[in-house]
């Protein structure tokens, strides 16, 4: 065969094997060398990166410059208002830098020689630009494959969950490994947010390109149609034609946002207006290119810490002062800036100022307002600085306006959850006497979403109606459960009582609904009921008695008030008639669980109405 043998420990093997042994043994020292070669370069990277961090500086940039802020990746986390010194209104968006990394730097050249875009954007009118991808979001790595997590070993920094790709000039490049903190962008400076427009799904014509719709009246069944798209002609559709489909989840770019404030602390940044995206979404923040809007001068290549910052942090952690985190632009009204300035000119001078046990800054007893000088505050309100005010001010006492049960707080609120007609009602909340206590009353009312499908709560939100609805026993149960303490609730029953009417307790786990005119409430082991139709106590389906204990108790008159107090520290439920006439223990021995004022009703248009009157009067 012309292969030459040899004997090996008994058997006779081809000469070339020994060799092709040997070239895979030299394969594998060379795949190790260069691993460790890699790790040794990220390692050596990222210490150069921070050796030369400090040489970061504000400086000029050209108008082919490119910094690396063309592609901060930022998270959507909100919006909020903001005002100027002159009063103005400003609805701005909650961007979050989310721990962006430098990853990785590709020179155009190679970037011409490996991509299709590359081959378009390496070398554009602006000159050779390099590709420079950045990471955010750190994640679990053991989510992603092995080569995606060998290009942030290289970098050494942690494995991202976001990546974003965007160019730079070389006077900008970054090093690989660098971390891009906010302050990247300065206050006033205007940039460009690209992402994904708000995911619509599949939308008519109407919501998707603003469409009238058809006629309202004398229309069947096209009311929102988009009508005719081409009678006349060639019998097609033509390419644009506006029509239902897909709506949004594009790429949209909004440019010219001008950043309003930043928080360093926190790493998020107030852009005024909306960007593309829901909350949540990530997109790209970039230096806006508008010759108008473009900045002229910034940190380049990219905001990093210097020694003298670095100090001063460390000072005043030392000294404990309250410092803020944010940078506001010049034209917005800063809430803070007064307190924080009489804080620390206080600690500075002491001018009769003392820190009390609530971390608040009081004057000292015998010490005056007029012996601390002034100074004109803007507000929202008032633009002019013209407004006296005393340094430092002590926060009022915002608190003693809710201990007032009548107080003007109370009032707004009881006004604006509660229906006129129940305030107007002379007899629903005549035992409450504060507007406190009725609005707790109406937290306490019947749950609209936790009764039958046969029953409804009425308007006022305290009385619940039974449909007229044959062959079956309706429940309802209150909104807010409770396990601890004692509770009154006043019930009565406005409308006949049928053959079936129980008032008492249930779980949340107590069934509200069967077929037949059955004692609903008490017939499981979740619910405790009394049955005033024949004055009978009813649980776990079995009749315990008669209750009153008494000899041929008075039935229950229609509209007559019945007052249901559970006392969960005695674990016991009694009952009350009108004028506080103590009826005697109904139940004892309740489970340490919590429980829910509920009735049950089989009679057709019959309404219950219950108040939470808190703690009883006892005695």
């Amino acid at each position: 065969m012309g292969f030459k043998f040899k004997k090996v420990c008994g058997e006779e093997k081809p000469a070339t094997f020994d060799r092709t042994i040997g070239v895979l043994m030299l394969y594998r020292a060379l795949l190790r060398e260069v691993i460790s070669s890699e790790r040794a370069l990220a390692a050596s990277s990222a210490a150069e990166k921070t050796c030369q961090k400090f040489n970061a500086a504000i400086a000029d940039i050209g108008d082919t410059t490119r910094r690396v802020g063309k592609g901060l990746v930022a998270r959507k986390i909100g919006m909020m208002p903001q005002w100027t010194i002159n009063g103005e209104r400003i609805l701005c968006t909650l961007l979050e830098i989310c721990d962006n990394h430098v990853v990785n730097v590709v020179s155009p050249e190679e970037w011409f020689r490996r991509s299709l875009v590359g081959k378009r954007k390496a070398f554009n009118r602006e000159g050779p630009l390099w590709k420079v991808t950045v990471g955010a979001v750190d994640y679990d790595a053991d989510r992603f494959t092995q080569a995606y997590r060998n290009q942030f070993m290289r970098a050494g920094v942690p494995v991202k969950k976001h990546l974003g790709s965007f160019l730079v000039s070389e006077e900008a490049l970054p090093i690989v490994g660098t971390r891009l903190d906010v302050r990247h962008f300065t206050v006033g400076q205007y940039v460009t947010a690209t992402g994904k427009s708000i995911d619509w799904g599949f939308q008519g014509g109407m919501h998707r390109w603003g469409m009238r719709g058809q006629p309202q009246r004398n229309t069947t069944k096209s009311h929102r149609r988009i009508g005719s798209i081409g009678s006349v002609g060639d019998a097609r559709v033509w390419p644009g034609k506006r029509m239902p489909g897909h709506m949004g989840y594009e790429w949209v770019t909004v440019s010219g946002l001008e950043v309003l404030r930043m928080n360093v602390e926190k790493q998020v940044i107030y852009v005024k207006g909306s960007v593309p995206g829901d909350i949540e979404d990530v997109l790209l923040l970039k230096d806006c290119l508008q010759p108008a809007k473009k900045i002229k001068s910034g940190p380049l290549p990219t905001w990093a810490p210097s020694l003298e910052s670095v100090e001063e942090e460390a000072l005043e952690e030392e000294t404990k002062l309250p410092q803020s985190s944010d940078i506001f632009s010049p034209k917005l009204f800063r809430y803070i800036r007064e307190m924080l300035a009489g804080v620390a000119e206080d600690a500075g001078k002491g001018c009769g100022y003392k820190e009390c046990g609530h971390q608040r800054f009081v004057p000292v007893e015998g010490s005056s307002q007029g012996s601390c000088s002034t100074r004109n505050t803007p507000t929202p309100s008032h633009p002019v600085n013209d407004l006296p005010i005393s340094q430092p001010v002590r926060p009022p006492q915002l608190y003693s306006c809710l201990q007032a049960l009548d107080s003007i707080v109370w009032r707004s609120l009881a006004q604006s959850k509660i229906s006129e007609s129940a305030l107007a009602d002379p007899y629903l909340l005549c035992e409450l006497t504060s507007y406190k206590k009725k609005l707790r009353a109406f937290y306490f009312a019947w749950n609209p979403n936790d009764a039958s499908k046969n029953n409804y709560v009425r308007a006022n939100g305290f009385t619940v109606h039974r449909q007229p609805v044959a062959q079956s026993t309706d429940g309802v149960r209150g909104k807010i459960g409770v396990s601890q303490g004692v509770h009154a609730f006043d019930i009565t029953w406005e409308g006949p009582l049928g053959t079936v009417a129980v008032v008492g307790v249930a779980t949340r786990h107590a069934a509200l609904h069967c077929p037949g005119y059955l004692p609903l409430l008490g017939s499981d082991d979740q619910s405790w009921g009394w049955n005033l139709v024949d004055n009978t106590l009813v649980h776990n389906g079995e009749q315990l008695g008669v209750y009153p204990r008494a000899n041929n108790p008075p039935k229950y008159q229609v509209g007559e008030r019945v007052r249901l107090v559970l006392d969960c520290d005695r674990h016991v439920v009694y009952f009350e008639r009108a004028g506080s006439e103590f009826l005697g223990l109904a139940f004892t021995d309740l489970p340490p669980v919590k429980l829910f004022p509920a009735i049950c009703a089989v009679y057709g248009n019959t309404e219950v109405s219950m108040v939470y009157l808190g703690p009883p009067i006892v005695g």
